[in-house]
């Protein structure tokens, strides 16, 4: 009988193994988060497997300190795992030039591309209440402030894992600060905070004018097409990490990082009425297009490794909301997808 190996590395409650099975003959595994955080979690239990890792990242890889973290622990993965294989998607062409330089493997593949549409989409009849709505965490990286000058404008929001003290207090100084702010995860019965669904999510943003992205860096930015895929414009500032690849001129502004800047975008996209279905098949088509680079590089994997490459066909059933799950552990993850050591054996 083999024995399940002995765990080497565990995330920390901050980072959550988030990961989804593309193929299993050719084992291929997706991931988002941490760099290499879920190969370092799933790799003690498949040492003696060929598997190819995917791994999107939801922080820029153009930051110093976690390029150098990564590097790191690829040098660390490559000598422990030699069956494994390790391809970082990135967000924006510059992490593509960054890794290249040094000699890591990627390939060019926003996560943004992964965003279920069917979640997101305007909504005939919906009454526009605010000329704005922000979806960010509760960090001054967010730049929330830029958004006071804008009369009215909703925040989605949620917490980050740990003590919320914090965090609690940032959203008092931003209420105090902007009048015009709406924090709209409020229970409407109970005023408590709640965690809203896509479905509520999009409902909050057909009842918006424009989407707002107002970090200097970040990663890929799941709400700038988010906004798109509801029929919304988009205002900006310059940013690192990606999201300006979906940031067509026609249908959103770029401006500097100041909330006269900000206001005066607003009002201008406001003004200009986009209908929404246009704003929507601009994102939907950018999407379609890194979709099928996508499928390209796993028909390649595929194909090497000298199986009949069917990927086209067989994406729509592979395709999940943002190409993770949650499986908490990876002995969950495995088990679920038979992988785990010595689980065929038992199960034949």
């Amino acid at each position: 009988m083999t024995a399940a190996p002995v765990i080497t590395y565990r995330l920390s409650i901050k980072e959550t193994l988030r990961c989804h099975l593309i193929s299993r003959e050719p084992l291929i595994i997706i991931s988002y988060g941490a760099p290499l955080g879920a190969p370092m979690q799933l790799g003690p239990f498949l040492t003696d497997r060929k598997a190819y890792f995917l791994m999107g990242n939801w922080w820029s890889l153009l930051d110093e300190r976690l390029l150098a973290q990564t590097r790191q622990l690829y040098s660390l993965m490559t000598d422990m795992y030699p069956l494994h294989r390790y391809i970082f998607l990135t967000n924006d062409p510059q992490e593509d030039k960054v890794l290249e330089s040094h000699g890591l493997p990627h390939y060019h593949c926003h996560h943004n591309a992964f965003l279920d549409e069917r979640l997101f989409h305007p909504i005939p009849g919906v009454a526009k209440t605010m000329d704005a709505v922000y979806t960010a965490r509760l960090s001054h990286f967010k730049r929330h402030i830029l958004a006071r000058r804008i009369p009215s404008w909703g925040l989605v929001y949620y917490y980050m894992p740990g003590p919320r003290d914090a965090q609690d207090s940032y959203l008092r100084s931003l209420t105090r600060a902007m009048p015009g702010m709406i924090p709209l995860n409020a229970d409407p019965r109970t005023g408590q905070y709640r965690l809203l669904s896509p479905r509520e999510i999009n409902k909050t943003y057909n009842a918006a004018r424009v989407g707002l992205c107002l970090s200097e860096k970040e990663g890929g930015n799941y709400a700038t097409t988010e906004y798109q895929l509801a029929g919304l414009p988009v205002v900006s500032t310059p940013s690192q990490g990606g999201r300006d690849l979906f940031l067509d001129p026609e249908i959103s502004r770029i401006v500097p990082p100041s909330a006269t800047a900000v206001a005066k975008a607003v009002a201008e996209l406001v003004r200009l009425k986009i209908p929404p279905r246009e704003i929507r098949l601009r994102a939907l088509l950018r999407i379609r297009e890194m979709r099928q680079d996508f499928i390209r590089l796993v028909g390649g994997i595929i194909a090497r490794e000298g199986r009949a490459d069917t990927f086209a066909e067989d994406f729509d059933k592979v395709f999940v909301h943002k190409m993770h799950t949650h499986p908490g552990t990876p002995e969950n993850f495995l088990a679920a997808h038979g992988l785990l050591p010595g689980q065929e054996r038992r199960s034949a």
